[in-house]
């Protein structure tokens, strides 16, 4: 279940409460997603923070074999002994200067899908896997392509009525198997997958985040930055969820 779902799910959780650390008092326009469905693919474009639900999809059902992986690893906490207990080398730098280390792990590899399935089960909610992934024969229409670095700025609300430009942080295609569509459709529409039918062609997801309150915890002991990363979101995620030209707006509370 995505960060975003667990929210409408009413059970948002540590992965939710660190999506929405870089949010302050107002409206914050969330990741969006775009998908295209037909008989042999889903095909998608999606912003920042929605690239691991790909993966994960990408591994639901790819092809056997093997298959080049290539990108960037970014954490916020020390994991090279887990990572390190992979089949697959990663060689990892720890930034210099001050404030919280981030490590970060360029991978360039071709690998069975075991391995790269065991990669992204070493997961937490400041791991950031910013990967593009193929078969290693080219079997279509399997790709995930993810840019490796985080982008500047997201999207302006204002932009979001007028002259939308498509998200383009993660976009590829998957093969539209059963499990495949369910676990999308899952994932991206747990409220309104009963509107989507066998003849559903383009969605598109666009997520609004008002925060309302913070509450930021007054121990004296915490430092700046850890009341930061600590301190509770209180507001509104309100979707509006586009399914073949018609528009559906849902509005879900959250303390997270």
């Amino acid at each position: 279940m995505s960060w975003v779902a667990k929210i409408i799910d009413g059970n948002p959780d540590e992965f939710t409460h660190a999506r929405l650390v870089k949010y302050g008092i107002g409206s914050h326009p969330g990741p969006r997603t775009k998908l295209t469905l037909s008989k042999p693919s889903i095909k998608f474009k999606a912003d920042l923070d929605q690239e691991k639900v790909l993966l994960k999809g990408y591994l639901l059902g790819a092809p056997e074999g093997s298959h080049k992986v290539k990108g960037m690893l970014i954490t916020y906490s020390d994991r090279t002994s887990e990572f390190g207990r992979l089949n697959m080398p990663i060689t990892w730098k720890k930034s210099k200067g001050k404030g919280p280390p981030v490590f970060k792990a360029k991978l360039d590899e071709v690998a069975p899908l075991d391995d790269i399935k065991a990669l992204l089960e070493i997961d937490d909610p400041t791991t950031f896997y910013l990967l593009s992934i193929n078969p290693r024969d080219g079997t279509k229409p399997w790709k995930v392509t993810t840019k490796t670095s985080f982008p500047k700025g997201g999207p302006k609300e204002e932009e979001q009525d007028k002259d939308e430009k498509d998200p383009v942080f993660t976009k590829g295609a998957l093969g539209n198997t059963p499990e495949v569509r369910d676990y999308l459709l899952d994932t991206y529409l747990p409220d309104l997958k009963d509107k989507i039918s066998p003849k559903t062609k383009n969605i598109t997801v666009r997520n609004n985040f008002i925060i309302e309150d913070i509450e930021i915890p007054d121990s004296p002991s915490l430092s700046f930055s850890e009341k930061r990363r600590l301190a509770k979101k209180r507001g509104k995620l309100i979707r509006v969820v586009t399914i073949d030209g018609e528009d559906h707006t849902l509005e879900y509370d959250f303390l997270a």
